[in-house]
Parts: C-alpha cells; structure tokens; sequence
C-alpha cells in the first residue's frame, strides 16, 4: 500500500468527521435562527393584524424585517466563528498527515490563520462571497415573511391562522409552515459553508507545498445521493490551484486529498523505501475507491458509529451504500473532531 493510498484513506475518514462537524454546526445555527420565529408570533400575536391601516401593516412588517436580519446577524456570526475555527484546523490536519504518512521527514508548510481565513472568505462559492450569501439569507426570509402575511391579509385569515402559516403545525412538527423553507435554506448554506472552508484551507495548504505535493485528487463521496458532476469528476486530479474543487454546489459533500511526488520527483536517488517502513513513494494516483468500498474496510464498531447500529448491520450484510446515507443526527464538535483524529492517529502508531 502506497503513501498515496494511506493519504486517501485517512482523507475519507476525515470527511466523515467534517460532515458530522456540519450536523453540529447545523444544529447551533438554527436554534439561533429559531429565535425570530418566536419573536415574529410574539410580536403579530400582540395585536390583530386585519384592524391595522396599510400604514401600520408596513410598519409592522418594517419591525419583522428588523427582528429577521438582527437574529441572521448573530446567527451568520457564530457561524463564521466555527469558519474561521475549521480553516486553521484544517491545514493542520492535512500537516499533520503528510507527516505521519510519509516514511521519510518532510517539513511543510503552514499558512498564516489570516491566509487560511482569506482563503475561505474571499474565494466565492456558486459565483458569490460568503458575506454576500450571509445578506442574502435574512433578506429570502423577509419576503416570505412579507409575502406570507400579506396573503394571509387578502384572503381574510386570523391573525393565529398566520401565524400558524408562518410557523408551521404541531402534529407536522412545525416543519409545513414557511418558516420552515427558510431554515432549509440556512442549513444547506451551513453544510455548504463548512464544505468550502475545509477545501480552501486544503487548497492554501496544498499551493503552499508544492516542492512535495505534486497533483489533487477530486474526491466525491459515492452513494445513492451523489451528483452526476461530482461523480464525473471523482478520482481526477489536477495541478494545485488548477482545475475544480468542492463545493461544486449546496449541500456538496465532496473533498479532496494531496497526491505526493514519488521519491525521483523529490530529487532522492532511490526507486522504493525500504521494506522496514510503513509505506512507499510511488507517485501514483490510488486506485479508485468509492465510500462503500472504504467504509467495508473499516471495523464493526467504526460502521455503527458511522451509520447506526441496525443500518450497519444491514450493510455487513450485503446492502451497498446507495440504498441509505449517514444518519444526519451524528454530530461532532470541532474539539471533538480534533481528539477523535488525534487518538486514531496514535493508535495506529502505538
């Protein structure tokens, strides 16, 4: 097994890491965005909207506007804060990586925090800044908002009968209201984000070691919720800073990992390490591997952990990964992800 080969596979265990650090994330951003659900029916509950002159319809919609962009203010910050977080520790882990993988001490390295931060919020995504994304999430939420309270007016609804559109009903765990496309709105932007942050602290580190790192690997994480495009592109690689990365879309789940030169490249006068070390320098791509293929490798107890106990289960016995996807109540917090890859890594060097 190649150097190549190791690097792919702790990139995959990575990113399972990165999409339960997502969940998390995920969770933290929408309780705060919950917050202007609460205000916006406290404050329409506070009167009877069908009394009120045009005037103070619009005024009242003005106050809502405001309520919506001061709770997306607080939301979008502490998300940037877990951003910023991810940059700095994912430049590290990819370090860290080389060195651990690599039989022979290469040093790299590691770009300044406000290189890695840049990197992220200053390379647009979908053709646009993250900040923009920010502004554009509160101002969405508005207008259906607006829209939903002023059909709501028209067709001669109670004020509770709005807000009951807003918000949602209990049996359908508030989930049919419009509130509710609003918070899937802000969680693919959070799944998205955190995705695009990683890759371009990845892409910082990579451009910065070069004289080791000769290509990138695309990797897509197949299964039965993959797109054709980053299906198409998995397994290819490209010159660092060249060709496309993820996010390739919202909600894109793929990654990608370092190709390393092989000993010739690196100006070392030898054809493989010897035998006593844990991996060669080949300089070759690894061989194709799909997320099912990976996670089959993996122990019992890393499979439940990953997919739940009884999905598990069925998987060992013989159901393929496109048939369910990763339980999405999984989450991990940026300090726990840092222990869990900090105690696998010195397990398998004990």
């Amino acid at each position: 097994m190649g150097v190549n080969d190791d690097i792919l596979d702790a990139q995959t265990s990575h990113q399972i890491g990165l999409m339960r650090l997502s969940n998390a994330t995920v969770r933290k951003v929408i309780a705060l965005v919950k917050r202007s659900d609460v205000r916006i029916s406290e404050r329409l509950l506070s009167g009877d909207i069908s009394e009120l002159s045009r005037t103070r319809q619009e005024k009242l919609l003005r106050e809502l506007r405001r309520i919506i962009e001061s709770v997306y203010m607080d939301a979008t910050g502490t998300l940037q804060i877990e951003l910023d977080n991810l940059a700095k520790y994912e430049a590290q882990f990819q370090s860290d990586m080389l060195k651990r993988v690599l039989p022979v001490n290469f040093e790299t390295v590691l770009p300044a925090a406000e290189t890695l931060i840049a990197a992220a919020t200053a390379t647009p995504f979908q053709g646009k800044l993250l900040k923009e994304v920010y502004t554009e999430l509160p101002a969405a939420t508005f207008r259906k908002v607006r829209d939903t309270i002023r059909a709501g007016v028209v067709e001669g609804r109670t004020t509770p009968q709005i807000v009951r559109d807003l918000r949602g009903t209990k049996a359908q765990g508030y989930k049919d209201g419009t509130l509710e496309q609003s918070r899937r709105a802000v969680e693919a932007v959070v799944r998205t984000a955190v995705n695009h942050t990683a890759n371009a602290a990845s892409e910082s580190f990579y451009e910065a070691n070069t004289d080791i790192i000769k290509s990138i690997r695309y990797n897509a994480t197949l299964d039965g919720r993959t797109t054709k495009r980053c299906a198409g592109l998995d397994g290819k690689t490209f010159k660092p800073g060249k060709g496309p990365r993820p996010p390739q879309h919202f909600n894109c789940r793929s990654s990608t990992s370092p190709v390393v030169k092989s000993f010739r490249e690196l100006g070392i006068d030898l054809d493989e390490v010897p035998a006593s070390t844990r991996s060669s320098i080949d300089g070759q791509v690894p061989a194709d591997l799909t997320y099912d293929g990976w996670l089959r490798k993996r122990s019992n107890t890393e499979q439940d952990e990953i997919l739940g106990k009884r999905k598990a289960e069925l998987f060992r016995g013989g159901l393929h990964m496109d048939r369910f996807t990763n339980r999405t109540g999984d989450e991990l917090t940026l300090d726990q992800l840092k222990r869990k890859e900090r105690d696998v890594w010195d397990k398998t060097t004990a």
